[in-house]
């Protein structure tokens, strides 16, 4: 069985104003390294009533990005013109992982920490289950300087990373969902894109119109890949994702 979360697209730009984030745990902004034979994953959610609901929110959402660490197919494909205008043509981006992924993590994680801040309930697992609870410095903070991946990708022999910026979201708790799912997007194209050229021709009264049309795809799965650091530009409403995966090793 498949879980196939709703489609992600490229340009993620709306009018409402932004619920966004001013404090937020360091471990969010910037995920730790984990122990030795286990990886870290976050999960957050917004301000509920409830508090229990807002942790269970947190909860859930944890370990689906913990699962989709583990193992996710990718399939992506875009077209645009190639002749100087910047227009995409039928975006289409699908991600999904197994259920039996998900199962697994939810039988053997820990809870290693946790935050509540007045915007919402944020959630950090281990998996596997790690036998002695590391503890945290509970530094909840306002976001830092700007960082360098942001402006471009850090330049690494060991990992390969990705990209996601999106803009504009009436829910800061959507706005990062997106952002992390497009930077798997980001990192996939970043490892192997097949690219086409399509010649397409209409004709318009006496005339024929010419376009060229570059069409760029891939469909693969990726294994180990994290969001490891995020970042907020709280001027300009912009939610940066940056995800990372290790290099497989040279036949």
């Amino acid at each position: 069985m498949k879980v196939r979360p709703p489609t992600v697209f490229l340009l993620f730009i709306f009018i409402c104003g932004a619920n966004s984030q001013t404090v937020i745990p360091e471990w969010f902004e910037e995920l730790p390294d984990s122990p030795a034979g286990s990886c870290y994953s976050v999960g957050y959610s917004g301000k509920y009533q409830n508090q229990c609901l807002a942790r269970e929110v947190a909860i859930s959402r944890a370990l689906s990005n913990m699962a989709k660490q583990h193992h996710v197919r990718l399939i992506f494909e875009i077209e645009e013109f190639a002749d100087g205008r910047f227009r995409l043509l039928n975006p289409s981006f699908e991600l999904s992982y197994d259920e039996s992924a998900l199962l697994n993590v939810i039988e053997n994680y820990t809870l290693v920490d946790s935050s509540i801040t007045n915007e919402g309930y944020y959630i950090l697992i281990a998996f596997p289950s790690i036998e002695r609870h590391l503890q945290f410095p509970s530094n909840d903070k306002t976001w830092g300087e700007r960082p360098k991946w942001t402006k471009a990708l850090p330049n690494s022999r060991r990992y390969i990373y990705g990209v996601g910026i999106i803009s504009n979201y009436s829910s800061w708790v959507m706005a990062w969902k997106d952002a992390d799912e497009y930077a798997r997007f980001d990192l996939g194209k970043n490892i192997e894109i097949e690219a086409e050229s399509i010649h397409a021709f209409k004709r318009d009264n006496k005339f024929i119109i010419e376009s060229k049309i570059l069409r760029q795809s891939y469909d693969m799965t990726l294994h180990g890949s994290a969001i490891v650091s995020r970042w907020y530009d709280n001027t300009n409403d912009i939610y940066y994702s940056l995800c990372r995966m290790q290099k497989l090793a040279s036949p």
